[in-house]
């Protein structure tokens, strides 16, 4: 990571990178602390302007930073008031973009079709069972998995 840094530091072309991607981690530290519960669920895109750009990871999330906005404003200034690192960000608003996080649908586990001991241990307790539904139940059971 220190020999990515130095490279970074001291080329010209690659310098603005690096002091981008630190504004957005000191921004992003800010949100945190301005607005813990809503961090987790959004994160710092940008300031410009005087509008901090916030993308959250729901409709429901960007409403309530929608609502909440003059409060996280206040807290915004009195948070840069207080630090060293922070001083001189004056914003005039808050704007949310609502980014969905994609999630892989979850593979469903095929389950393997019992063996033939195992059918045949099920037929002789179906032969046992004093339950007549629950004898016609094991015994279709049984012929679903025979015929598949």
């Amino acid at each position: 990571m220190l020999k990515i840094n130095r490279i970074f530091k001291h080329n010209q072309e690659l310098k603005p990178l690096l002091d981008e991607a630190y504004d957005r981690q000191q921004l992003q530290q800010l949100w945190s602390a301005v607005a813990p519960e809503l961090s987790k669920l959004s994160q710092v895109l940008a300031v410009e302007d005087g509008i901090l750009t916030i993308a959250a990871h729901s409709g429901a999330v960007a409403s309530k930073i929608r609502l909440l906005e003059t409060g996280l404003m206040q807290r915004i200034r009195d948070f840069c008031q207080n630090s060293q690192k922070i001083k001189g960000l004056n914003l005039s608003a808050i704007k949310v973009k609502v980014q969905v996080k994609s999630q892989p649908k979850p593979r469903q586990k095929r389950i393997q079709s019992p063996s033939d001991q195992a059918l045949n241990t099920l037929q002789a307790c179906a032969d046992q069972i004093e339950n007549p539904a629950l004898e016609a139940a094991l015994r279709h059971f049984i012929d679903r998995q025979r015929d598949s």
